[in-house]
């Protein structure tokens, strides 16, 4: 859990004047002081470790977030903390349809890549003049602003963490309406009814909007690290799995190449074992005969 004392520093115990409060804040308001009301940081901490688990959960099932935050103090922050994360964020203006009709969000994306690649190659293959390219270029940029952030949503998206509910109201009534889970940072003159994740803060100071958003940016980016270490024990067992299949393929091979050999050397063996047939010399046969001869000669000498 975060330190009180980090989120005191930061200003995140500031609410709104007395007279602007939202009476469904009002578990979450520990006073006032000067008419403004102070937010008891003991249940931000609270909501923001319950809203940080659940963002790592949901990043380690693989699912992305899409950060919101259009106000002035809010922009640069969720800008740099969401392309840290290799995330989808809005940081100039919420376009309508984003969750709710994005099949004609996606037109303007091809838009954008199209003018972009358009930019890009210009030097090498000239067809435009320079009118057109500076159109062009000025075409990109408006939608860069718009769009730029979104280029790389992809659905399923797992939720929206939104930086003041006022402002981005239209946000979420259109992640209620596909149903996608809110993390909110919510002051005391917002109602929260629309969130699932209540972050009670001060969300006009950079300095506590910084504090808690990195705090979740941490742990989404632990969720990714399980990601990643999950693809690489899959890897690992893809190996190994394809390492055993070709060990089995070899056996079978020899194994194959035994059988097909057993036959000859077993008929080769039965060859070894039968006896030989015996035959009868000539030579000595021949000698007999010339031994009558001599005999034969001798006695017709006589």
């Amino acid at each position: 859990m975060i330190e009180l004392e980090k989120l005191f520093k930061a200003g995140v115990h500031f609410g709104h004047q007395k007279r602007r409060w939202c009476p469904k804040m009002e578990p979450y308001i520990w006073g006032y002081k000067s008419n403004v009301h102070l937010i008891d940081i003991s249940k931000t901490a609270q909501q923001l470790e319950r809203s940080a688990q659940f963002l790592k959960n949901l990043v380690s099932q693989g699912k992305t977030i899409l950060w919101v935050g259009t106000k002035k103090p809010a922009q640069d922050i969720i800008k740099s903390v969401a392309t840290k994360l290799d995330m989808p964020y809005v940081s100039h203006r919420w376009i309508g349809g984003t969750l709710s009709n994005f099949a004609q969000v996606k037109k303007s994306v091809t838009k954008y890549l199209h003018y972009k690649d358009i930019l890009q190659k210009a030097d090498k293959y000239p067809h435009y003049t320079k009118k057109e390219l500076n159109t062009i270029q000025k075409a990109a940029g408006r939608l860069e602003q718009n769009i730029g952030g979104i280029v790389h949503l992809s659905w399923p998206v797992g939720a929206i963490v939104v930086v003041d509910v006022i402002k981005e109201r239209s946000a979420m009534r259109e992640a209620v309406t596909m149903g996608v889970p809110i993390v909110a940072l919510v002051d005391t003159n917002a109602d929260p009814t629309l969130v699932d994740y209540v972050i009670p803060t001060n969300d006009d100071s950079p300095r506590a909007i910084k504090v808690l958003v990195d705090y979740l940016a941490d742990a989404a980016a632990e969720g990714k690290k399980v990601v990643e270490k999950r693809k690489q024990e899959q890897k690992l067992k893809k190996e190994e799995a394809k390492l055993e299949a070709q060990a089995e393929q070899k056996e079978k091979r020899i194994a194959k190449d035994e059988a097909k050999k057993a036959p000859k050397k077993e008929a080769e063996k039965k060859k070894d074992v039968a006896p030989k047939a015996v035959k009868k010399k000539e030579p000595v046969v021949v000698a007999k005969k010339e031994e009558k001869e001599d005999t034969t000669t001798k006695k017709a000498k006589k």
